[in-house]
């Protein structure tokens, strides 16, 4: 059967039997020349997945609150949201030996904008008048209803909205509250307070 090919079929036959060869062992040199190391990154057969970077940690939110009275460095202070009155007389170097910090509720929660006074002792008096004012971040059902046109239903609305969108950082916001329009804003803004 080879005798039947001419001298240049049987060149052409022995050059396509080459080719495929070495198109054979080609394919395979990379494998023999380059094998993969145990200590490759592409071991196990492929690209191994990139861990993504860690997300940065967001920011605290800060708010900025008023410190004055009888503290070793009164003054404005950027706090993290949250933050306590005791927290803020800390940040202030504490509070001076003749500080009323008696008369103060230090666990209370601060708000953006807010102005804190440490009394002396003896000057606890002087801040009475605020005291009595009904504060519509923590009154209760039966405090907000003392105030004048606000019935039940509005204090209950006032309570469901300072726990939706958090406390009110200035009083005239609580016309935001449905049903709290300029007027009874206008007849209950000397009675309440937001610190």
């Amino acid at each position: 059967m080879w005798s039947d090919f001419s001298l240049r079929e049987k060149i052409l036959l022995a050059l396509l039997v080459l080719l495929l060869l070495g198109g054979a062992l080609w394919k395979a040199a990379p494998a023999v020349l380059f094998p993969i190391r145990s200590d490759s990154p592409a071991e196990g057969g492929g690209l191994q997945p990139v861990e993504p970077a860690p997300a940065p940690e967001p920011e605290p939110e800060m708010i900025v609150v008023h410190l004055v009275g009888a503290v070793k460095e009164p003054g404005v202070y950027h706090l993290p949201a949250g933050s306590r009155v005791y927290e803020l007389i800390e940040a202030a170097g504490g509070a001076l030996e003749d500080a009323d910090t008696d008369s103060i509720n230090l666990a209370r929660p601060l708000y953006d904008g807010e102005q804190v006074a440490v009394p002396r002792r003896g000057e606890a008096a002087a801040t009475a008048p605020a005291e009595n004012k009904v504060n519509i971040n923590k009154a209760s059902l039966e405090e907000l209803v003392t105030l004048p046109q606000i019935g039940e239903g509005r204090a209950k609305r006032i309570i469901e909205h300072r726990e939706k969108y958090g406390p009110f950082t200035d009083i005239k916001e609580i016309m935001d509250v449905s049903g709290i329009g300029e007027g009874i804003f206008n007849q209950i803004k000397d009675l309440i307070t937001v610190y």
